[in-house]
């Protein structure tokens, strides 16, 4: 064998393994980009959610969510007249605007909560049922929401007439709303976000919250088409 034949099979050699060094970074990006669990804020919406809360919400999702909270720029959870929205967003650069979580707290007044919680109101469509979280709090859930309304009152609110509280749940885009790990995720944070305005606004009612979910809130309506 001549040295060019030689030379040219080491050029070739050494192509062949650059080639399958580099396919096999690719690779690795992509193994690590696909399985690496997202990236989550050890606290959020109001300092109530903790991370643990939010894991549930992001199995199969991957990118880093940051906290957004375009109404309200106050550390303390205090429903006024017009809402105060918490929302996860994926982060600049990561598929902008993917949410992962949307939490909202309003204060409403009396006719509002006849017609959309009291004893003669009717669901918003269907699949929509009543949440059943006990006598002091009236609600609907739906294939990917859970709304609860409670009366707290708050001098504030008071003078404003809207002595009623509401706090709405509903994952994100990326999220999958039919997750039966999903549903517990978005009771318990309705739940935990509930307790947080009672304490925090604060509510001088007497006023009772489950320590945890009921049982008979848990089942959520089959998602639709």
């Amino acid at each position: 064998m001549t040295e060019r034949r030689r030379l040219r099979r080491r050029w070739l050699v050494a192509g062949v393994a650059a080639v399958v060094l580099l396919a096999g970074a690719g690779f690795g990006w992509w193994w690590r980009s696909v399985h690496t669990p997202a990236e989550l804020p050890a606290s959020a919406c109001w300092s109530v959610l903790t991370r643990d809360d939010l894991k549930p919400l992001a199995e199969h999702v991957q990118g880093t969510f940051v906290e957004s909270r375009p109404h309200d720029a106050d550390e303390h959870l205090q429903p006024h007249h017009g809402d105060i929205d918490c929302v996860l967003r994926r982060r600049s650069g990561e598929s902008p605007g993917k949410s992962l979580l949307w939490v909202q707290v309003d204060a409403q007044p009396d006719f509002v909560w006849k017609d959309e919680y009291g004893p003669d109101a009717r669901s918003s469509g269907p699949g929509v049922n009543r949440l059943d979280f006990g006598p002091d709090v009236q609600g609907w859930v739906g294939p990917k929401f859970v709304q609860l309304a409670f009366r707290c009152d708050n001098p504030e609110n008071a003078a404003r007439r809207f002595p009623y509280a509401t706090v709405g749940v509903r994952p994100g885009e990326v999220t999958d709303a039919t997750s039966e790990k999903v549903h517990r995720a978005v009771l318990d944070i309705a739940l935990k976000t509930a307790k947080a305005v009672v304490a925090d606004f604060p509510c001088s009612n007497p006023l009772h919250l489950p320590d945890s979910v009921p049982q008979s809130a848990t089942n959520f309506p089959p998602p639709g088409p």
